[in-house]
């Protein structure tokens, strides 16, 4: 799998095992729109303080429990954007390169060379404690716009796993639909990974703008073989005696001139296969077919 190097990346790998652990205190709990001095026993929190020792002060209680992560890091735009601020590194750590850059504003595109080397190295060991504290179950959201959206896509296979990958949603903002330049840019993205994909399961809602006629409403959803060529990968697959067949009574002779190709003559009775027969295919759905192949 392809990797990312970056001036620092060598310093940062095992940064957040260095990080070192700190106490929540309790400062106050909060209630009916007000701060209370008595512990009302709630499990939600407000943590103020660096992010990165914070990340690490939850380590201890919740690695592997938490169900769901959304972080809204800097976009490394250049400062003269209206949304962008001006952000400072501020992780320390014994390396003279890194050194330097403490406490030091992160210069525009052009004006500071490591800019995109200082923001690598800042989101790093927060994407590790990040993978560390979320359950199998769980997934994490992160905002993004074009100018790390690349980097930070390599760096989140390289953390959570390229095969751990969901989605990079795109999120339609507000935008400037009234400027002049040639191309407006109105959207920004989310990248979206997780520990166990195969587990996130269906959502338990519909979109409310799905027609009476979808799919997604019918009882029961079938692909079917003739539904496949040569533009996926081709390969072999056996589908055994009692197969279904939507069909109750068929027979089909063994061919190599339409696709898909059939290496046995196909004998069908009452709507299932009654011997064993490879077919060949680019298949739209292997997985799924596989997966329903091995149940029956």
């Amino acid at each position: 799998m392809p990797t990312l190097n970056w001036i620092g990346k060598d310093k940062v790998i095992n940064h957040h095992n260095e990080v070192p652990y700190r106490m929540l205190e309790r400062k106050y709990s909060y209630e009916n729109g007000k701060g209370t001095i008595e512990d009302n026993g709630s499990r939600n929190m407000i943590i103020h303080g660096d992010n990165l020792e914070a990340l690490k002060a939850l380590l201890p209680k919740y690695e592997g429990k938490v169900k769901c992560v959304y972080i809204d890091p800097p976009y490394n735009t250049a400062k003269s954007s209206e949304k962008n601020k001006a952000w400072v590194y501020s992780d320390n750590m014994d390396d003279p390169v890194i050194l330097k850059w403490l406490g030091n504003t992160v210069g525009d595109e052009g004006e500071d060379l490591s800019r995109h080397d200082k923001w690598l190295c800042m989101i790093y060991p927060r994407l590790r404690l990040i993978q560390k504290l979320l359950s199998n179950e769980g997934i994490a959201f992160i905002s993004i716009d074009d100018n790390e959206c690349a980097n930070l896509r390599i760096v989140c296979d390289e953390i959570f796993g390229k095969q751990n990958f969901v989605s990079q949603l795109i999120w339609k903002t507000d935008g400037n639909f009234d400027n002049q330049a040639k191309i407006k840019n109105v959207h920004e993205y989310i990248l979206c990974y997780t520990k166990m994909p195969n587990i996130l399961g269906l959502p338990k809602g519909i979109d409310p703008a799905s027609t009476e006629t979808s799919k997604i409403y019918n009882d029961e959803i079938r692909n079917t073989v003739v539904k496949n060529g040569p533009k996926n990968p081709m390969s072999l697959i056996e589908l055994p005696a009692g197969f279904p067949c939507a069909e109750s009574s068929l027979y089909i002779k063994k061919r190599r001139d339409a696709f898909p190709y059939y290496y046995d003559d196909a004998i069908i009775e009452d709507g299932k296969l009654k011997n064993n027969v490879m077919v060949e295919s680019g298949w739209a759905s292997k997985n799924i077919l596989v997966n329903f192949r091995k149940k029956r």
